[in-house]
């Protein structure tokens, strides 16, 4: 009977002529389990590249680590960190996508930093649990010190993640947690949800979210970023989006129908570029009124002059 197919070795290791072959066993070593011989053979490489006179380097053995850490096999993590398979960010990333609560206390005491961005454009890791609403691990993150209103560099938190598909029920607790509606432009990211989006927008405006904020309008460094593609209101991309409910209930919260996007559009133009001609009728309407107002409150200040 054939044994259990090993996983491919990763290729993503410092380029070289050729992978060393105790680095592909090292890592066969790692997909079994089989600690003595990991030891044994990642000590067999650092002594073997020292008697070639090449400077010994563990990175070469990130594939390892990286199988243990999916297969959350504890002590062939600690070996290969102790060996200083990496020498700066831990792989925190592959220990929440394999749920290895283990190793992600391992990474705690090392040091880790639970709220460091995962990149300019991507927040902390606690936006992934949310996006795959595991109460569990969002409650280990919490309870280690998760921020869930740290940013990267432009203004999106492990919040905005959330507001795509998380629960409202998971949505409240983080609020109950120190989640913020005034970071991360939560109302923005939560128009594009596909359910109970009316319940999730209500939610955050009753919670203090801006209702008519273009988007990274207080936040210069995402603006110079993403004014290319467009930037405006909840309202603008409600309307784009022709989600009738929404558009009605942002005006009736005060939401502005003349405010022009970063491409100098209201949120009628958008509607009516994208055929959802109910939404423009509703957005007309509301410039009607939002007309005749201002007409008579300029009126009634010209009556005063006389």
């Amino acid at each position: 009977m054939e044994g259990k197919a090993l996983p491919p070795v990763p290729s993503s290791y410092p380029l070289r002529s050729a992978t060393p072959v105790e680095v592909s066993e090292c890592y066969q070593a790692a997909c079994e389990g089989d600690i003595d011989r990991v030891k044994s053979l990642a000590q067999l490489f650092l002594s073997e590249s020292s008697k070639a006179n090449a400077e010994p380097n563990p990175k070469w053995l990130y594939g390892s680590l990286s199988i243990a850490i999916q297969n959350q096999n504890l002590d062939i993590v600690q070996f290969l960190l102790d060996i200083g398979v990496v020498d700066g960010d831990l792989l925190a990333e592959d220990a929440v996508r394999a749920r290895a609560f283990k190793v992600l206390e391992l990474f705690v005491d090392r040091g880790w930093d639970i709220n460091k961005p995962m990149g300019r454009g991507r927040p902390p890791m606690l936006s992934i649990p949310l996006c795959n609403a595991d109460m569990e691990m969002v409650v280990w993150f919490l309870n280690h010190g998760a921020n869930p209103n740290c940013r990267c560099d432009w203004d999106l938190t492990p919040m905005s993640e959330a507001m795509y598909d998380a629960p409202l029920d998971l949505i409240k607790y983080l609020f109950s947690r120190g989640a913020d509606a005034r970071y991360g432009q939560l109302l923005h990211h939560a128009i594009h949800r596909k359910e109970d989006t009316l319940q999730v927008v209500q939610w955050l405006v009753e919670n203090g979210a801006p209702i008519d904020e273009l988007k990274y309008e207080t936040d210069p460094i995402g603006y110079w970023w993403r004014e290319p593609f467009g930037l405006g209101t909840p309202l603008h991309r409600a309307a784009e989006l022709g989600k009738k409910d929404i558009v009605t209930y942002l005006l009736c919260h005060g939401a502005n129908c003349l405010k022009e996007d970063s491409r100098g559009k209201t949120p009628r133009f958008w509607a009516e570029k994208e055929g959802h001609t109910d939404v423009a009728l509703i957005l007309k309407e509301a410039e009607d009124r939002s007309s005749a107002l201002n007409t008579g409150v300029f009126a009634g200040k010209s009556r005063s002059l006389i």
